[in-house]
């Protein structure tokens, strides 16, 4: 485990080292010359290359040797225009990106299991399946002959590119691929915080707030048990789950659950490219040179590629960030009469974030066949559970707001009758109204002062609040959004908005953790001018609130740890080889996964029992990246829309069939006719057909090529 470790870091570093000189040259504007995104940089680039090369040679290591080399090339192409980074940059950036590599990897370490619990064996699937593909998109593990032109794979990517790159095993990197996406997301906040104050401690209150807080639920719910609330239900209140289930029928996670539950999925992977667009954002919002240049060229390519990244990584970001950077770039440019120089940045890095990532639209089907549609919301969120979520944020964020100089006290004459209004539509918007109104207010000043004064300390102030506000503006329409529609992605009522919130709630939770990480700055001055009473009375609720949010790391990272491994592992599978009756140990599906990985190459398909969602079942295909005829159904329902049930039932009575018929001969023609080329037969297969799998020991048709617990079939006919 060290040995994989140290190779997996030392060659994360590497890759922020020879990316850094083409980070720097784009990121002019920033104090840190963007070294605080230059690892996630290097990793976009990277696997971009590789992605693009493997269309024409192959997904292997010798594509992303090249990709690595043409890096070097650009890179060299770059140092003459690298500016000088102070020495204290580059350690306080590596000291932070180790000290939070290091907690998570202590976290993962004793909490590996690649379990059924949560969507790990989907994720690890779909990482083995890439890792097993020569080109792209891969193939579906869960689908026989099917291909992965339904989902977004990008990130899986990432980490079979690093994966093959270093050596290091799919089961060891699915857990090191965490570990890192959460310490490319504290750098990366770190780093935004950093470059609005040029002040260290606020970086570090932008990581608290992005990355390892909670939403205050824990406090909020004891007190309304005091209370007597009708709110107060959960009975696991200290647990893992409470805190993310809080609007009912919908999910709220926020990044610090995500990193720890471990599961590695899209959301969780795009958390730190979220961050390295709202950089590369905030770098164009303080850009002073005119459009033209080789820097401005370079500028809309990067900011293209990372935008459009999303979409191939989590495609729910990438209209969110999209519509932020054009706002952005909208309101930086319109209080000066240069809207000409708005429109053409936005139309280039929109056209660019699709036109790079050409080979993926060309292949996409969308979620189902029959693709999303957009639903109107019948049940909202109620207010205070939307306190619960954001209480913390909300509270900088109003703080902050309020405080502004450019703020003009008789607008709360004229805010509060609309905001009591809008509560007849929905209860939200009690909040949510007033944030965008108060946004709105501030944008017309803050403009005028960006345009109107020169590049001193206070135009840099004005400019860094007027990113702040559009966060916190983006944040508020996003919110808006959940109240009012929904995508409907098949799950069906009452859930049918589950996925819309959990998706728009993370990318909130990013935004104003950074916009709140910034407030603090501002309204430390303001404290020092106003009444002793005022200031003791905000500290005192702020530390209330803060205190509230740091209590669910501590309770559930201890439940999500298990000290009973001895010594700690990153291997996700090794748990299946326990003691017998330990939890989850299958030593014969271990032996026979570890030979499978060892002994098959490429990607013949196999049977196995078909797959009930969020069980053990297609434990083989998950854990190989063989691809099986039918997986989880429910999943692949979810992903084909409901025209692809028909052949979901069709494909779970064939494995039937082979499985159960005593008919060798039928069950050879329907392997055949899903290219079937090895059988397994596990406790699963033997429990559910008894003696039907009696009939692959007929040495005529077929060959047995592993005996262990379990056994291995190879039919001779389909070979």
């Amino acid at each position: 485990m060290v040995i994989e470790t140290v190779v997996w870091y030392v060659l994360v570093l590497v890759i922020g080292i020879i990316t850094f000189p083409i980070v720097s040259m784009v990121c002019k504007n920033l104090a840190d010359h963007g070294y605080c995104i230059s690892k996630v940089v290097g990793l976009l680039l990277l696997t971009y290359l590789t992605w693009i090369l493997s269309y024409p040679l192959s997904f292997n290591r010798s594509a992303i040797l090249i990709a690595v080399a043409a890096i070097m090339v650009a890179s060299l192409l770059c140092i003459k225009n690298m500016p000088r980074v102070k020495k204290e940059i580059i350690i306080r950036n590596e000291v932070l990106f180790l000290t939070v590599f290091m907690i998570f990897l202590v976290i993962r370490a004793h909490n590996p299991e690649i379990t059924d619990f949560g969507e790990k064996y989907m994720d690890f699937a779909f990482l083995n399946a890439v890792m097993r593909s020569s080109h792209f998109p891969p193939h579906d593990p869960w689908f026989a002959g099917g291909l992965l032109n339904f989902y977004y794979y990008f990130g899986y990517l990432i980490v079979a590119t690093l994966s093959k790159l270093s050596g290091v095993p799919s089961t060891i990197a699915y857990n090191l691929g965490l570990v890192t996406f959460s310490a490319l997301a504290a750098s990366a906040a770190f780093g935004i915080g950093y470059n609005l104050t040029k002040k260290v401690g606020y970086g570090m209150w932008t990581t608290i707030f992005v990355v390892f807080i909670a939403n205050p639920y824990i406090v909020f719910n004891l007190a309304g048990g005091l209370l007597h609330l009708p709110t107060a239900s959960h009975t696991h209140l200290f647990g893992c789950w409470a805190s993310t289930r809080i609007i009912p029928n919908t999910i709220n996670e926020f990044p610090y659950f995500s990193f720890i539950f471990g599961d590695l999925h899209p959301h969780v992977i795009s958390i730190p490219f979220q961050l390295l667009a709202l950089t590369l954002i905030l770098n164009t919002c303080k850009c002073k040179h005119r459009p033209g240049n080789r820097e401005t060229a370079a500028e809309m390519i990067l900011l293209a590629l990372a935008i459009g990244a999303l979409f191939l990584i989590n495609a729910w970001d990438y209209p969110a960030y999209l519509f932020l950077f054009a706002i952005a770039v909208l309101i930086r440019q319109c209080r000066a009469a240069r809207i000409r120089d708005a429109l053409m940045p936005i139309m280039v890095v929109s056209i660019l974030s699709i036109l790079l990532y050409a080979p993926f639209y060309m292949d996409f089907q969308g979620t189902g066949a029959s693709g999303i549609g957009i639903g109107i919301v019948q049940q909202q969120t109620s207010l205070l559970n939307f306190v619960e979520i954001f209480a913390l944020f909300l509270f900088l964020m109003f703080s902050f707001l309020f405080l502004h100089p450019n703020f003009d006290r008789k607008y709360v004459i004229a805010l509060i009758p609309i905001t009591l209004l809008s509560l007849l539509i929905f209860q939200t918007l009690l909040i949510i109204v007033p944030l965008i109104l108060l946004c709105v207010h501030l944008f017309r000043y803050s403009a005028e002062e960006t345009e109107r004064t020169e590049r001193t300390e206070e135009a840099e102030n004005t400019e860094n609040s007027l990113f702040v506000l559009i966060l916190i503006l983006t944040g508020a329409l996003l919110a808006l959004f959940c109240e009012v529609f929904y995508l409907d992605d098949n799950l069906g009522a009452p859930n049918e908005r589950m996925n819309t919130v959990f998706k728009l709630y993370l990318q909130i939770w990013v935004m104003w953790g950074i916009a709140s990480g910034y407030c603090v700055y501002p309204i430390k001055s303001v404290l020092k001018r106003i009444s002793r009473a005022i200031g003791t009375g905000w500290k005192v609720l702020f530390c209330i609130l803060l205190l509230s949010c740091c209590i669910f790391p501590f309770t559930a990272t201890s439940e999500r740890i298990g000290f009973h491994h001895n010594p700690p592992t990153l291997n996700g599978i090794v748990y299946l080889n326990g003691s017998d009756g330990a939890d989850g140990a299958d030593r014969g599906d271990y032996t026979a996964i570890m030979w499978i990985r060892r002994e098959i190459a490429g990607t013949p398909a196999i049977v196995e029992a078909p797959g009930n969602c969020y069980s053990t079942d297609s434990r083989i295909s998950a854990f190989t990246g063989l691809p099986t005829i039918i997986g989880w159904r429910g999943h692949e329902l979810m992903w084909r829309g409901p025209d692809g049930w028909c052949e979901i039932s069709t494909r779970t009575e064939d494995v039937n069939t082979i499985y159960d018929t005593q008919s060798t001969q039928l069950a050879i023609d329907l392997m055949n006719q899903y290219n079937v080329s090895y059988i397994y037969i596990g406790s699963t297969e033997r429990a559910r057909y008894g003696r039907g799998v009696d009939k692959f020991e007929d040495e005529d048709y077929f060959e047995c090529v592993y005996l262990g617990l379990n056994r291995i079939y190879r039919a001779k006919m389909c070979s």
